[in-house]
């Protein structure tokens, strides 16, 4: 094993985002129905009602998310000279010379990107830090591709 295999970082999404959603909106399908039925001792919750059909899908959508980030894993390593980014079924390995620059963000947060712009590609590959359960380790890692790539 060389060097740089020894040194690299795996980063795995958070799963919890996922989960915490799926409980909020079936809390509020639950606190619906409890509305909804009012003083009687049974609760309800007809599927003709939009808000209630609103609330089901998106719990449904929450599951769906929770079940394929699970099924598929996702992964980012991180070596010394080389982007990792792959799933379950397929892999790709970035070597720091593919790589023209690295944009990072200014603060830590849910709606800040990396952006890592490639050689011969003309989209942008996005990276989100704070969905994976080591955020700030992984922007740090980051941090220091880009430093190498000055």
């Amino acid at each position: 094993m060389s060097p740089a295999e020894q040194q690299e970082r795996v980063f795995t999404p958070r799963l919890d985002i996922y989960w915490r959603a799926l409980a909020l909106y079936a809390l509020a399908l639950l606190a619906y129905g409890f509305v909804r039925s009012g003083l009687r001792n049974e609760v309800t919750v007809p599927l003709s009602d939009p808000l209630a059909l609103l609330l089901l899908v998106f719990a449904l959508w929450a599951l769906c998310a929770l079940v394929w980030t699970w099924y598929v894993q996702p992964r980012v390593a991180l070596g010394a000279d080389y982007l990792r980014i792959g799933n379950r079924f397929r892999e790709r390995v970035i070597s720091a010379r593919d790589i023209r620059r690295i944009v990072l963000p200014r603060r830590y947060g849910w709606g800040r990107l990396v952006r890592i712009y490639l050689r011969g590609r003309r989209r942008v590959l996005l990276l989100r830090p704070a969905a994976y359960a080591e955020g700030r380790e992984l922007l740090q890692a980051l941090a220091r591709l880009q430093r190498r790539l000055q």
